[in-house]
């Protein structure tokens, strides 16, 4: 590269007009993307939880519910009604939509004189008008658990229309469909939207609002900052342009492969503006600062200079991104890990290609130096030093007691997965999350597969037991089994509300069922397997766990000869992705910090140097794990990256803080010399540069999805304690490596005298 950046300069013209070409292909190619908020779809195609959550929903009409709430003070009137079975028949009609329960549309079994009767709980056709009509509706909605509290509240102020939708179509697109289809009729009353594929249609909104007013922001205050710090325009809006067209390129290859946009992935852009900068800036700054007679030369002079040490900071962060690939199980977080890294690695690319360029034609002249101490030296930097100097156990004892504290914060971190939890408390999706959580038993369907004679007495009734076991989970409010159906005609006929000890009983009552649609969402066509269907109100990751273990412990004590049973739905599937969290963090941050080791050696040439650098980021690490276990932060398919981001970015200022005080060493051969000369002159620009890095993350508080707000909170907090944890600790272990070092050298000559 060295050979090449005279050549560059020559041709400076066509390296340009190069870049500009590949940024208008790519650009032309970010209209290709897409984005997925599927969660389930980031789970590896062979995961056991996934493939069987897939399985169900193409057996039996759609896993993936959708719930729309109608609030209403008067449910029981014409009007109320009439609405339903408006956005039912809506639903109904929606291409994709697989199957559609509501009070107009769930079977109703009566007898009568006549016999029995299987219908419309409320015929849409002929909905219930005078008052004695529906004070019956009422007393029959109210007197039947599969209507009272599954379908209707207790409180009878509200009800839900549940559809399925097919696995094969895009959720999300009908999701929007059915707001939108609603929203143009004009229906009076009050309506909210819950359930995954109104998750996700919502999730996808906000990751398109977040890139579109997150990058502006991030712009602004970047510029800003970087103004205030050049006192030059054309210095500050340079890096900004860079990594601007570095975020092109990485969204326009994303775009060109067929790669999609998931719920992290709109935060690429932010990330490489905040991280991709600062490449940028170093070059920016040491052109301006270090200009020649010959101006080509300076920039020569500056870039030949600037190489390894720019091209290891973007090193060292490229592989705390690459870590993702290898250590997470999600396929979100690596993607978003390898774009992350292929963008830091063009912003460096572009630093050291396209601005020499540009500034060969548009030379930025450097501001004049004052001669005034600065703020930062003045009031933190030597009071800093000389507290290093004569106080470095106070250092230790404040760093001891903030790992202490990490530690202990460490062990009470909770995870994450449902992704209702990522919406804001006062988001319209969470709030009818925690509607019908409070009302209808929630919306993560759970589901028990049977595979056996689905007409065997003894296999009803064993579903019957289940249903009845988990009911006594207090999230589990109600069940849905052909064994209640088939239970609710034996009592029609006039046999009592139980299962029939008789198997040719049995097959006559299916036989009055057969047909119904119901019936494809719970039975097999063959008749050997069949589902119960329930759904789960906890967003608690614990509860969902200790639910899992109460279920799978049930199933082991009540196993039957011929009789398979099984546990699926989305509270396994958030378990899994429970334990790839954990596992993604621990494998992630391993791989990380071997790999950062590794290069931090190599650079400084020495390994007990390459462990002094790191330390202070292992405690930064800690340190943010005991807030996030503190403040209650947990741990999601966001915050899982920060520990191998901060890794990745913050070991820097361990390599600035050790180059500089071996040089200093080299210079003065003093020790106290070297630490007041590494703090003053090298703590001014890892400050600076810790606090743009940590203004650039902070803009993610401004995001709409919590997981990005707390990940933009802990990384701005990361830098600033990195920071200060190579401008603390890591003088005072320099301090006591050298004088052990000396001390051995000592005694070491002593010893060849005697």
């Amino acid at each position: 590269m060295k050979k090449l950046f005279p050549l560059l300069l020559k041709h400076r013209k066509v390296t340009i007009a190069i870049i500009l070409i590949i940024t208008i292909i790519l650009g032309f190619q970010i209209e290709k993307l897409k984005i997925n908020s599927d969660i389930i779809s980031s789970l590896p195609k062979d995961d056991p939880a996934a493939v069987l959550y897939r399985a169900i929903g193409e057996k039996y009409q759609g896993s993936s519910i959708g719930i729309i709430i109608l609030e209403s003070k008067n449910l029981y009137s014409y009007k109320t009604l009439s609405d339903i079975a408006k956005i039912t028949e809506i639903v109904q009609n929606t291409n994709g939509v697989q199957s559609v329960t509501s009070i107009t549309s769930i079977i109703n079994i009566k007898s009568d004189e006549v016999g029995i009767e299987i219908g419309n709980l409320v015929d849409p056709y002929n909905i219930p008008q005078t008052s004695e009509e529906l004070k019956k509706l009422k007393e029959v909605v109210e007197s039947n658990q599969m209507y009272n509290g599954a379908i209707v509240s207790k409180d009878g102020k509200s009800t839900i229309i549940m559809f399925t939708i097919d696995s094969g179509v895009n959720q999300e697109k009908v999701g929007m469909e059915i707001k939108d289809k609603i929203g143009a009729s004009h229906i009076d009353q009050n309506i909210h939207y819950g359930g995954l594929p109104m998750m996700m249609q919502e999730l996808s909104s906000i990751i398109f609002t977040d890139m579109l007013w997150l990058i502006p922001i991030v712009v602004i205050i970047l510029l800003l900052i970087l103004f205030l710090s050049f006192k030059s325009f054309k210095a500050a809006i340079l890096p900004l342009i860079t990594v601007g067209i570095a975020t092109i390129w990485t969204l326009g290859i994303m775009g060109l492969f067929g790669f999609e946009i998931s719920m992290i992935g709109g935060i690429i852009p932010v990330i490489l503006f905040a991280v991709g900068s600062a490449y940028a800036i170093h070059v920016v700054n040491h052109i301006t600062e270090n200009i020649q007679e010959n101006y080509f030369e300076g920039i020569i002079t500056s870039l030949k200079f600037l190489l390894l040490p720019v091209f290891l900071s973007s090193l060292t962060t490229v592989f705390g991104f690459l870590s993702f690939i290898f250590g997470s199980y999600l396929t979100m977080i690596k993607e978003f890990g390898a774009f992350c890294a292929l963008g830091t690695f063009f912003s460096f690319l572009l630093a050291i290609l396209f601005i020499p360029a540009i500034v060969s034609f548009f030379p930025i002249t450097p501001q004049k130096e004052h001669k005034k101490e600065s703020f930062l030296s003045k009031y933190l930097l030597k009071p800093l030093s000389i507290l290093i100097s004569k106080h470095p156990k106070f250092i230790l004892l404040f760093w001891g007691a903030l790992v202490t504290l990490g530690v202990i914060g460490t062990f009470q971190i909770d995870r994450s997965t449902n992704l209702a939890a990522f919406f804001k408390k006062d988001s319209q999706t969470r709030i009818s999350e925690i509607t019908l959580q409070e009302k209808f038993g929630g919306s993560a369907p759970v589901y028990i597969i049977f595979k056996g004679d689905i007409q065997d007495p003894k296999v009803l009734l064993k579903m019957k037991d289940f249903s009845n076991f988990l009911k006594k989970n207090p999230f589990i409010t109600n069940t849905t089994s052909v064994a209640d159906l088939v239970e609710q005609m034996n009592n029609g006929m006039g046999e009592g509300l139980h299962i029939p000890n008789d198997r040719a009983k049995i097959e006559q009552l299916w036989f009055l069922l057969e047909g119904q649609e119901i019936m494809n969402q719970l039975v097999s066509e063959d008749l050997n397997e069949a589902i119960i269907q329930s759904r789960f109100a906890s967003s608690s990751t614990k509860e969902t766990q200790k639910f899992i273990n109460e279920v799978e412990e049930y199933i082991a004590l009540n196993k039957m000869e011929n009789l398979d049973i099984q546990l699926s739905g989305m509270p396994s599937v958030y378990a899994n992705m429970d334990k790839s969290l954990l596992n993604s963090q621990l494998s992630s941050l391993a791989i990380a910090i071997v790999l950062v080791l590794v290069l931090v050696s190599i650079s400084l040439k020495s390994i007990k140097l390459g462990i002094l650098g790191i330390i202070p980021i292992l405690v930064t690490v800690i340190a943010i794990f005991g807030f996030m276990g503190f403040s209650g932060i947990a741990l999601d398919v966001a915050t899982v990256s920060v520990a191998s981001i901060v890794l990745g970015i913050g070991i820097d200022y361990s390599i600035h803080t050790i180059t500089s005080f071996n040089y200093f060493m080299q210079q003065t051969h003093n020790l106290q010399d070297a630490i007041q000369n590494t703090i003053l002159l090298t703590g001014k620009s890892i400050l600076i540069n810790a606090i743009s890095v940590g203004v650039g993350f902070s803009i993610l508080l401004f995001a709409h999805l919590v997981p990005m707000q707390y990940m933009g909170l802990l990384i701005a907090i990361s830098m600033i304690i990195s920071a200060a944890g190579a401008l603390t600790l890591l003088p005072v272990m320099l301090i006591i490596y050298n004088r052990i070092k000396i001390k051995h050298l000592k005694f070491k000559t002593n010893e060849q005298q005697n």
